[in-house]
């Protein structure tokens, strides 16, 4: 069964999932932007479960792939929690196509691309608010389910 919250189409199953997530997340400043052009886009963007630890973003099917019961190691040795890895597959989301496609395009050494460095020096590199505190962080309060 399908659900609809603004512009963003998933299961019934997942909106409590994704509104932990948000809830968790929408405190900080950017988070709370990130989510809300999600729910009111232009277009309309799909979140699917994928329960194989392969978060992801497909721009041609407008399509978020996240597995809200894994964490994600960094490479300095810190998590990132589910509620995380959803906030910085939907910053990929928002991004206006054009921008992101010419980054989706574009190799950047240390990164798979320059959508990839978007992100991960946009939004989740942010020095201010919650997010910065959350980036290396995993708690109960935010592992989703």
């Amino acid at each position: 069964m399908r659900a609809h919250i603004g512009s963003l189409d998933l299961t019934k199953r997942t909106v409590p999932m994704f509104r932990e997530a948000a809830s968790y997340l929408c405190p900080d400043s950017m988070e709370r932007r990130i989510f809300s052009k999600l729910e009111h886009g232009a277009h309309r963007t799909h979140l699917r479960l994928d329960v194989h630890n392969d978060d992801s973003y497909d721009p041609n099917t407008h399509t978020i792939y996240w597995d809200p019961y894994s964490a994600l190691r960094t490479t300095n040795g810190g998590c990132q929690s589910p509620a995380l890895i959803l906030g910085y597959e939907a910053d990929h989301a928002v991004e206006p196509s054009r921008l992101r496609e010419l980054g989706f395009n574009h190799r950047v050494r240390g990164y798979d691309n320059a959508e990839e460095r978007r992100g991960i020096l946009g939004s989740e590199a942010q020095p201010h608010g919650r997010w910065a505190k959350l980036c290396d962080t995993i708690t109960a309060a935010h592992v989703i389910g």
